[in-house]
């Protein structure tokens, strides 16, 4: 006897319709990505040789072979491209910092990590372009406070491995390391814009100026 298929019922089994949408989805994934990493890449090119205030979202889709309309599926401003360009990168700086955490350590050592890790990717980018990336982690920053933002989302660049130097007793006990890890962000944001601002001019940032973190967060938690 023949089935009778009612109308509108497929003939195709769900798991095979499952399988043909996730593999058109896979295209047009890959697609998306490689529009955005072209938007990036082509920034990243214009603010090399015009730099970033002469840039504009215009200058951005020509170089990218893309629309207005298609970059801003992807950012609503300029800046948010040098954000997620990842100038100031954590990953490589947390790598850094648990390479250090692994054998016998200080605190100053773990911040001298994080700092050296992001001296050494910073010498790669013009320096107006990491004063612009310092000045819009300041915007997005004021913006998260506006908005009551979890205070751990303004702490990112220290606050794990601060974490794990309290959970290694490089901490008092008591001390707020979430405070902590703030005051050190602001101390390296400081020092790399006027670093920037001089142009790479003078001694490396990284051993002095973790001195000097160090000295004042232990200082403020006794």
């Amino acid at each position: 006897m023949r089935a009778v298929r009612m109308p509108g019922m497929s003939t195709v089994p769900s798991d095979e319709k499952d399988d043909h949408r996730q593999s058109r989805a896979v295209p047009v994934r890959a697609r998306a990505q490689a529009s955005r990493s072209a938007i990036m890449q082509a920034a990243m090119a214009l603010w090399r040789t015009k730099g970033f205030a002469d840039t504009t979202v215009t200058d951005i889709c020509k170089a990218a072979g893309v629309s207005k309309a298609l970059f801003y599926v992807y950012f609503a401003r300029r800046e948010d491209v040098l954000l997620a360009v990842e100038v100031f990168t954590m990953r490589d700086a947390h790598q850094a910092a648990q390479a250090v955490v692994s054998r016998p350590y200080e605190l100053v050592d773990v911040i001298a990590a994080v700092i050296e890790t992001l001296e050494s990717r910073l010498r790669h980018y013009p320096a107006e372009l990491i004063f612009e990336a310092v000045m819009e982690t300041y915007r997005l920053e004021r913006r998260a406070l506006a908005d009551d933002a979890d205070p751990d989302q303004l702490t990112f660049l220290f606050l794990e491995p601060f974490r794990q130097a309290q959970r290694d007793g490089k901490f008092a006990a008591r001390t707020d390391v979430a405070r902590a890890a703030r005051i050190a962000q602001i101390l390296v944001a400081d020092a790399v814009r006027t670093w920037a601002a001089n142009e790479f001019r003078g001694a490396p940032l990284a051993h002095t100026l973790a001195e000097e973190i160090t000295a004042l967060i232990l200082g403020a938690g006794a």
